[in-house]
């Protein structure tokens, strides 16, 4: 065994090239890649959940007990059915009369088409 290496004893390879690394390496992101795709609509569920409970602790915070920001989550949302729902309640009136208008206007038209035909 010698101490000292000569010069021209050749060297011996010291394992793989950085261009096979290099390969394997982006082989690798691919394959991962590949294999960790995400669903977009989980996602932005994920996110709605985070921001809603973030703004519960904000709120609790806020109102100094995480009790009365419930109670303070609760009035609104209350609120906000009640809003909804009379919302609801005047659309469907709307549709009914936009209904009702396009019915007579079809009478109408079939009057119309009928008094044509006689002439």
């Amino acid at each position: 065994m010698r101490l000292f290496p000569r010069r021209h004893d050749e060297p011996v390879p010291a394992g793989p090239s950085r261009t096979d690394i290099k390969r394997a390496y982006e082989q690798g992101r691919e394959d991962e890649r590949a294999r960790h795709h995400s669903h977009p609509v989980l996602g932005l569920i994920i996110a709605a959940a985070a921001v809603i409970g973030i703004g519960a602790m904000y709120l609790g915070f806020h109102e100094g007990s995480f009790s009365r920001a419930g109670q303070v989550v609760d009035s609104r949302l209350t609120v906000a059915a009640d809003t909804t729902q009379v919302a609801s309640q005047s659309a469907a009136q709307k549709v009914a009369d936009a209904g009702s208008a396009a019915q007579q206007a079809g009478q109408t038209l079939s009057q119309n088409d009928q008094q044509s035909r006689r002439q």
